[in-house]
């Protein structure tokens, strides 16, 4: 009887087990030499870890960690480290007993040799390493959440003694700082313990006027406090909840690497009982006396330049003590197009430029006998470093600060150590340095930022020369010096060439970089940065450095030196503000696919390859699904919803396969500072969306209208709809304005758009409550009907049922009216609409409390899914024809291990409560109540959809007769 042929064959023995090895272990292996191609696969992946260099691996390691949903505990980390050490200390062992096992000698003759010893004590060193540098960061990621505020203290009046850790910064009404918490006062029941915490100590004239928010800004007062200062204060804390919006800044990570356990503001009203009292003793910490002295050189300098304009003494005093918010808002964003944002604060540019001039300027004055106590090239690494760090220090000492001083200390270690002169071993272990000091640093945008560009940089100019024996010396003729202008052009041609060099390669490293982090890349940006990096960083930093230290001790000289530094600054504004001006300036790209980022990554390397490559110039076709990556946009019957988180505000994005709607542009945060900047912008750019075809400002509330100008400014828009007066400077700056009018409708493709409130032709400028003029838009589409209430009232609500009927205002998803309050949503309402989804756009732990819970109680009881922005951040809800609606919550469907919950006794399915009459059958597909116990929809003949075809051409005609309709059109 023959024997069964196996069911894989081993070719030429590539997989043949060794004679010597028996026991479980090696049937185990025999059976898994049945996949030979997967051995192979995996034997070639673990041969190129172990090539990879340790540091590598621990930057690896941080990343993977802040990847985790959820932590591993603090036993599996003790284990972890346990097995590291043992790893690390008995691989000699280990390897003995793999050999003896034959597990070295499994497959000799593999694609890849595994039985190297020299490969498995990599494996052993690497796999060492990953467990240790894993645990490290897990055991700060839980050191970090325990200090967090616990909810039950949210909103709670605590009596509390702490140091003022930071130096006071100027906001809208009042300060900004961070408080060390030391202790409460013994009759609070509970004491969030020593943590530090963001602190917003408002100005006594703010104090009395509460609630206005039109009065100007205290910026040009003293601070009651100063940093190191004991006060004793009255605080109300609430957890470090930030907005959640998608591809979005994530304010709840930044807040745990900071070290911020809670936001609070300081309660000084009449009814507080222990008012702000500062106390004698005075903490004498270094960073406390160096807070100090920002203070000092930030006063100082304001004192020196009282006629500058605000953009240019701000980005003297951002270059000098790192206070960023003294530059504007809008000239953040004139940077940003332009690509020079990263010089106009303390950057790891200026301190490299600072460092270098120190190690230039210490080997220049090594001199003497002290040259026999330190070589000149460790002296002047040092130099360096101090220069660095005190530099850092001075500036704040912030996260982009820190990666800069650890690089080059590591880097700096390991060339005059003699342990690594390659450029790759050296930036992997300063990156992993910063990963150690700062785990959580593999997730930010400014780690890959800063060793991107320095990797780029190292790999385009490792470029070697060919060896050629040398020639015999032969006696040159005795010739003449060569003039002056020969010798310049001599030594500057090489080093405008090395420039120029420098310059490509971190351009070509950046344009992946800013396409995935951005969504956009700065054209003018190479350009403005050859003009920029010299002045800023070769001129304007010392002179401001200088200039501030002067104005301290000599107030004259550093008054004249700081005077210089504005001038250079003033120009170069001037040069930037027209480079922003072009039309060409910035080109705005979708976020890429992890496939076009890694292939254009790889296109950007072989661009920049030091070796000839055949065909180089082909590599750029790489870049190719980076720049021409496709816009998502709906089917033509499909309806898209993004009701994004801007706090205590209105912003909902429409999207129809015709154009995009964006409804209210959000609140204003601050004088510099607004929803349209910090949210609408970059989440429209990293959709690809560089234009609005019409943009509605329901009425003049700044919870609603304030980020429109800033949004107006960037973002090109074809009309304007809104209930403002005509004066307004929303409207001013316009280039098309339509009121919005009861009767008045237009038609995207499928999509009819039809405005239901404010009726008449009433002056838009009287004086009445600006709530009661709101824009309501009903949209209907094939997908669905989705309602728009703005902010209308019980008393607009019943006009609404009066003039639409029950069945006019059916809709399946309902922005709530006034956020939910108590002035809103009437019974009345909700039975006519009876919406399938509501969504409560509303800030964590609002001041108006929103919503109000009988409202709240009132959709609950009637059936109606509830979405809440301030407990699932964005809100994105897709219509589909036929379809149940699917419905993405940003703060449910990104769930890493630091996300905070808005609220832990909300429900996280996604599925609405259940109505009486039917439970969903889906989790994403809840079922309408029972038509027998609702009104029945019976669309009125006025409002049936036509079927003319849709126009772009601008132009508005209201309907007066319903059953005399004129053809729809693109705009109202």
């Amino acid at each position: 009887m023959s024997s069964p042929m196996p069911r894989h064959r081993p070719a030429d023995g590539l997989l043949r087990r060794d004679k010597g090895q028996s026991g479980p272990v090696g049937a185990w292996l025999g059976r898994a030499a049945a996949w030979p191609w997967r051995i192979s696969v995996l034997a070639r992946l673990l041969a190129a870890v172990s090539r990879l260099p340790p540091g590598a691996l621990v930057v690896c390691a941080c990343w993977g960690v802040q990847q985790l949903a959820e932590l591993p505990s603090r036993l599996i980390c003790t284990v972890w480290i346990v097995v590291g050490v043992v790893l690390l200390l008995a691989r000699g062992a280990l390897l003995g007993w793999f050999g003896r096992r034959g597990l070295i000698r499994l497959w000799p003759r593999a694609a890849v040799r595994l039985s190297s010893r020299r490969t498995a004590a990599a494996w052993l060193f690497g796999a060492a390493v990953v467990f240790l540098a894993a645990s490290h960061a897990v055991l700060r990621a839980h050191a970090a959440l325990a200090e967090r505020l616990p909810p039950a203290l949210e909103g709670v009046d605590l009596v509390v003694t702490g140091v003022i850790d930071e130096m006071p910064t100027p906001a809208q009404y009042g300060w900004r700082t961070r408080l060390r918490i030391e202790s409460c006062e013994p009759g609070t029941q509970a004491c969030p313990g020593p943590i530090l915490i963001r602190l917003n100590w408002p100005a006594g004239p703010w104090a009395a006027s509460r609630g206005a928010p039109d009065r100007p800004a205290n910026r040009d007062g003293a601070a009651p406090f100063r940093a190191g200062e004991r006060w004793r204060l009255t605080v109300r804390l609430r957890r470090p909840l930030a907005p959640q919006n998608p591809g979005l800044f994530d304010g709840e990570l930044r807040a745990l690497e900071d070290g911020i356990a809670a936001h609070g503001s300081v309660r000084d009203g009449i009814r507080t009982t222990v008012r702000p009292t500062r106390i004698d003793a005075f903490d004498g910490r270094v960073r406390s006396v160096l807070e100090g002295l920002r203070t000092d050189l930030r006063d100082a300098m304001v004192r020196a330049l009282p006629d500058s304009a605000a953009p240019v003494r701000g980005v003297l005093v951002a270059l000098v003590v790192g206070d960023q918010s003294a530059i504007p808002g809008a000239s953040w964003a004139q940077f940003n197009r332009t690509g020079v944002g990263h010089l106009m604060s303390i950057s790891g540019l200026h301190i490299t430029m600072l460092a270098a001039m120190a190690v230039w300027g210490v080997r220049r004055l090594w001199r003497g006998r002290l040259i026999g106590l330190m070589a000149a090239p460790r002296a002047a690494w040092l130099g360096g470093l101090c220069v660095a760090f005190g530099y850092s220090a001075l500036a704040g000492w912030g996260l982009p600060a820190q990666r800069t001083c650890w690089m080059l200390a590591a880097g700096g270690l390991a060339l005059l150590s003699g342990r690594s002169r390659a450029a790759v071993p050296v930036l992997c272990s300063a990156a992993a340095v910063v990963c150690l000091f700062d785990p959580w640093a593999p997730t930010a945008i400014g780690f890959w930022l800063s060793f991107g560009a320095v990797a780029a940089i190292f790999w385009h100019g490792s470029r070697l020369s060919p060896h050629s024996p040398p020639e015999p010396v032969v006696p040159a003729p005795a010739v003449p010096p060569p003039a002056w202008h020969e010798r310049l052009r001599v030594r500057l041609l090489p080093w405008l060439a090395a420039a120029g060099r420098t310059q490509l390669a971190a351009t070509l490293a950046m344009l992946p970089l800013g396409v995935l982090f951005f969504s956009s890349v700065s054209l003018v940006g190479p350009l403005a940065n050859a003009l920029a990096i010299p002045v800023v960083s070769g001129l304007v930093t010392p002179l401001a450095l200088v200039g501030a230290s002067g104005a301290l001790g000599w107030p004259s000289a550093g008054a004249w030196l700081l005077r210089a530094a504005a001038w250079l600054t003033d120009g170069l504004l001037a040069i930037l503000s027209w480079g922003d001006g072009l039309a060409w300036a910035a080109l705005g790209l979708p976020s890429p696919s992890a496939a076009a980022a890694v292939l254009a990554v790889l296109a950007c390397a072989l661009l920049l390859a030091p070796w000839p490559v055949p065909g180089r110039a082909w590599a750029g076709a790489g870049l190719l699904p980076l720049l021409l990556g496709p816009v998502r946009s709906p089917a033509p019957d499909a309806l898209w919803l993004t009701v994004l988180d801007v706090g205590q505000g209105m912003a909902v994005l429409v999207e129809t396969a015709q154009g995009r709607l964006l409804y209210d542009t959000g609140p204003a945060y601050g004088e510099d500072s607004d929803a349209g900047a910090r949210v609408l912008l970059p989440y429209l750019r990293s959709r690809g969306i560089d234009r609005l075809q019409a943009l509605v400002v329901s009425h003049r509330d700044t919870d609603h209208a304030g980020g429109a100008l800033s949004l107006m400014g960037q973002m090109p828009l074809d009309w304007l709809a809104s209930s403002l007066a005509p004066g307004h400077p929303i409207v001013l700056a316009a280039p098309r304005h339509h009121a919005c009018r009861l009767g008045d409708e237009w038609r995207w493709g499928e999509v009819l758009f039809q405005w239901l409130h404010p009726g008449g032709r009433e002056d838009p400028a009287r004086r009445t409550s600006s709530n009661a003029r709101s824009c309501v838009l009903r949209i209907r589409s094939p997908a669905g009907v989705a309602l728009l209430a703005g902010d209308i009232e019980s008393a607009q609500e019943k006009a609404l049922i009066d003039e639409q009927g029950e069945a006019g205002l059916r809709a399946d998803v309902l922005l709530v009216p006034h956020h939910g309050s108590a002035t809103s949503s009437s019974p009345a309402f909700l039975r006519a609409v009876s919406p399938t989804w509501a969504v409560f756009q509303v800030g964590y732990r609002n001041r108006f409390k929103h919503p109000a819970p009988r409202v709240l109680q009132r959709y609950e009881q009637a059936g109606i899914g509830i979405l809440r922005t301030d407990y699932d951040g964005a809100v994105t809800l897709r219509l589909r024809p036929g379809q149940p609606a699917v419905v993405e919550r940003q703060r449910r469907t990104s769930r890493p291990y630091w996300r905070l919950a808005g609220d832990p006794a909300w429900p996280p399915s996604p599925d609405p409560p259940d109505r009486p009459e039917a439970r969903p059958a889906k989790p994403d597909a809840p079922q309408r109540p029972d038509p027998q116990t609702m009104p029945a929809r019976q669309p009125r003949a006025s409002r049936v959809i036509p079927t003319a075809p849709s126009s772009r051409h601008p132009w508005c005609r209201r309907r007066r007769e319903p059953a005399r309709r004129p053809p729809s059109t693109g705009t109202p």
